[in-house]
């Protein structure tokens, strides 16, 4: 049996690409025509072209039709996101506009009135599912006896529903629901700014109170909030408008945004900041956005020195996390360059906050858990910032400025690069929480065992030996950027030390147990903020019964093992590896090699031979420009070689030329290469966990 249902979101973008693309088939033709023909060349066969461009421009119509009748429709296919229209209301886009209007102008001269009727809301519900319907009905509404419509019913005196409290929220539902639908068609077909700015002057005719002294009420709309499909730009507008301090009217506008004193019921009653942030949070655009455009109050917000708070109550504080994480996390899936900006703006505000003289204010309840899920989502990112030969030139800037940040960054890279004193912070907020130290340590011994396994599996050989040396050292590196991060949480648990460390201990354990994702997670790009049913190991590709094993034994605390005022494993780690200037000698040594261009004398081919690989091993050259080399290094935007063939100062390469630079740096080739002298250098013994330089 065949399958027919539509996927509003796909069909979304199907219109917008088929709009784009007849519009310039349409100007092409045009300007070629005009071109051509002043020159006599013929461009009759652009006649076909521009045929297609206007039967694609005729498909528009009833695409959008059948889109507002999905973008409303309640009845859903067993197939996630999809639904079933009726076909016999395509057609009728006009008449169905045109009844809405009908009905709006009549329900909004009675609200005017001040006799709002309840066949209001059975008129909504009898044509919840005709986008075309809404449209008109609420242009014809208008947000000024919207407004008024949702005052009379937050009334907690309203003769229709203060002896039937059901009856209010049933109405409330309908106004949510139909609402939400308008929003995503009211300005269609304008870019993400004209329709922001639309809503800005929707938001303008919709002040109410007396002459002089109107104002838009924001607080009016919050209870159309929960239960609706908000379109992304109606809700950045809106969340915009509410945190406008600069707009002059702007205390007048947010006045009763905070729960009132009994005056209003049901949602009305409630907090209007939190109805806002549950609104925004649960889209992960609009989230992304407001993030960006009120940032100065994100970080004032997470770090309060005032009397008001944004955790208080505790649910608003929940919601705002809320946003944060779909607008840092989440929407990395769809929109990573934007999800990365907050990322890195969130590490540097708290990087900033750390440092600063304020840094003895907490940040509000929850933000360890916001913070683990930005550390487990960018999890490859730290470890990159921890253990690459190139991450001392990583971003780690004054201030707060985007273009700089951008222009540090491999755009081809998924993922933020900077300085690991950032991420340091950022991990020791996220392990105040038990559950985040928990989830944080499971992700460090899963990524330790793997490196573990790689040592393991490289067969004796040329060049073998100093690779397991180097990826011993990595391992070290880890080790004491982890316990670094530990010891720091550590000290904000004074009086709880002990409970602090079995609390650790048990949600690693039981995160592991469980197989919850929870941790594995973050490396796909999903942080805590809800990836599940994968097995922690199998980010890593390991067995799950392995992985299981090995988080449970890795950095296990134990009051036997030391003092009781330093009761972790990690407190063992040596001290040595703390070492944060390796980098520089690392890169003198392997770059003296190319001081003169490639020298074979200086890097000769290794076998490099882990366990996976044929018993002839594998030949590995020094020669950046080679086919063994990193794969980037042969693109010439990639080439971080002079014309000589000598190194490019690191601090002027490119990005792009840096990845390729790092990648080399930890070939078996130059490894092999610069062991011994780096070794005669540095403390290398102290690097490692298994005895590297034996």
């Amino acid at each position: 049996m065949g399958f027919s249902g539509i996927n509003p979101d796909k069909l979304a973008k199907t219109i917008a690409s088929l709009d784009s693309d007849q519009k310039e088939l349409r100007g092409s033709v045009t300007w070629i025509k005009s071109s051509f023909g002043q020159y006599g060349i013929d461009t009759e066969p652009l006649v076909r072209l521009g045929t297609i461009a206007g039967w694609a421009e005729n498909q528009l119509p009833g695409l959008r039709r059948r889109l507002h009748l999905s973008i409303a429709e309640h009845t859903k296919y067993g197939v996630k996101g999809y639904v079933q229209i009726d076909e016999a209301k395509v057609g009728a886009a006009k008449q169905a506009t045109a009844d809405g209007k009908k009905a709006g102008e009549k329900w909004k001269e009675q609200i005017e009135n001040g006799d709002i009727s309840p066949e209001v809301f059975a008129t909504l519900t009898a044509n919840s599912a005709d986008a075309d319907y809404l449209k008109g009905f609420y242009d014809a509404l208008g947000p000024q006896a919207l407004s008024m419509l949702s005052l009379s019913m937050g009334d907690h005196m309203n003769e229709r529903y203060k002896d039937h409290p059901k009856q209010r929220e049933e109405d409330r539902e309908v106004l949510a629901d139909t609402f939400g639908t308008y929003t995503q068609v009211a300005f269609e077909g304008r870019t993400a700014k004209e329709k922001q700015k639309a809503w800005n002057d929707w938001f303008d005719k919709g002040a109410i109170g007396p002459e002089g002294a109107d104002a838009f009420r924001a607080d009016l709309l919050m209870p159309l909030l929960p239960g609706g499909k908000h379109d992304k730009d109606f809700l950045v507008a809106l969340g915009d408008r509410v945190f406008d301090s600069k707009n002059s009217k702007y205390a007048a506008e947010t006045e009763w945004m905070e729960k009132n004193s009994g005056m209003s019921a049901g949602e009305w009653g409630k907090d209007g900041y939190t109805q806002l942030f549950a609104a925004i949070a649960k889209n992960d655009e609009a989230a992304g956005e407001w993030t960006d455009h009120n940032f100065d109050f994100v970080e004032k917000a997470l770090y309060p020195a005032g009397p008001w708070r944004v955790d208080q109550p505790k649910e608003r504080g929940e919601a705002f996390l809320g946003v944060l994480n779909a607008g840092a996390v989440k929407l990395h899936e769809t929109n990573p360059r934007l999800a990365e900006k907050n990322v890195a703006h969130l590490l540097f505000a708290n990087h900033e906050h750390a440092e600063g003289d304020m840094k003895g204010v907490p940040p509000i309840d929850g933000t360890s858990a916001l913070f683990t899920s930005i550390t487990t989502a960018n999890f490859q990112s730290m470890s990159n910032s921890i253990a690459s030969p190139v991450a001392d030139q990583f971003w780690k800037g004054d201030k707060w400025d985007y273009a700089k940040f951008l222009k540090s960054q491999d755009l081809g890279l998924s993922g933020v690069e900077v300085s690991p004193d950032l991420w340091s912070d950022m991990m020791v907020e996220a392990a105040k929480d038990a559950q985040g130290a928990g989830t944080i340590s499971s992700l460090f011994a899963v990524q330790q065992a793997r490196i573990g396994e790689q040592i393991e599996s490289i067969r004796p050989g040329k060049g073998s030996e100093d690779m397991t040396r180097w990826l011993s050292a990595k391992q070290g590196f880890l080790d004491g950027f982890y316990a670094d991060a530990m010891n720091k949480a550590e000290k904000s648990h004074k009086d709880d030390i002990d409970q602090w460390i079995a609390d650790t201990n048990a949600f690693r354990d039981g995160v592991i147990d469980q197989v919850t994702g929870v941790a594995a997670g973050g490396l796909g790009g999903a942080g805590v903020a809800g990836m599940k049913g994968a097995g922690v190991g199998a980010i890593y590709g390991l067995a799950t019964d392995t992985a299981t094993g090995l988080l449970k034994d890795a950095f296990h605390v134990s009051e036997k093992d030391v003092p009781k005022d330093m009761m972790t494993d990690y407190k063992k780690m040596k001290a040595q590896v703390a070492d944060t200037s390796w980098q520089a000698t690392y890169r003198d040594i392997a770059d003296r090699g190319m001081k003169h261009g490639y020298d074979k004398v200086a890097y000769p081919d290794v076998t490099y031979r882990p366990v996976e690989l044929s018993a002839d091993g594998h030949n590995v050259l020094g020669d950046p420009k080679t086919e063994s080399a990193a794969p980037k290094i042969h693109s010439e935007a990639d080439n971080f070689l002079n014309k000589d063939g000598s190194v490019k100062p690191v601090e002027k390469m490119t990005p792009s030329q840096r990845t390729a630079y790092g990648e080399w740096l930890e070939q078996p080739a130059v490894i092999n290469n610069i062991w011994g002298d780096l070794e005669a250098r540095r403390n290398v013994r102290d690097w490692g966990t298994q005895g590297k330089g034996e």
